[in-house]
């Protein structure tokens, strides 16, 4: 029980921290953007390929939504853990099973 909760525990902690920094490079990548739809749609592409390489998730497993309000773009990425194989054994009671994340951008507006 010890080892699967390691492993358990791993997982769910290497999933949280690649959604964090996933959202980190969609917020920087939808800053360049000149209007909304343009920023809203560099964000959604950089998660996008972000999952392909992180392989924690698949991309249809994870929920993404782009806002800007304030100058500001917010990225927030959710993904249920309880789809994930070692989450799944029920042996280590775990965390709450859906990890959110955001992350905050200012964009730069140009006069």
């Amino acid at each position: 029980m010890l080892l699967v909760g390691m492993l358990g525990y791993g997982q769910y902690f290497l999933t949280a921290y690649t959604l964090q920094q996933l959202a980190n490079d969609a917020a920087r990548a939808a800053i360049v953007g000149q209007t909304r739809t343009e920023r809203e749609t560099l964000a959604r592409t950089s998660v996008t390929q972000g999952l392909t390489k992180a392989a924690v998730a698949k991309p249809g497993e994870v929920s993404s939504a782009v806002e800007e309000s304030d100058n500001r773009v917010t990225v927030t990425l959710s993904v249920d853990t309880r789809a994930l194989s070692l989450l799944r054994s029920g042996l280590v009671p775990m965390p709450d099973p859906v990890i959110e994340r955001r992350a905050v951008a200012q964009v730069a507006l140009i006069p």
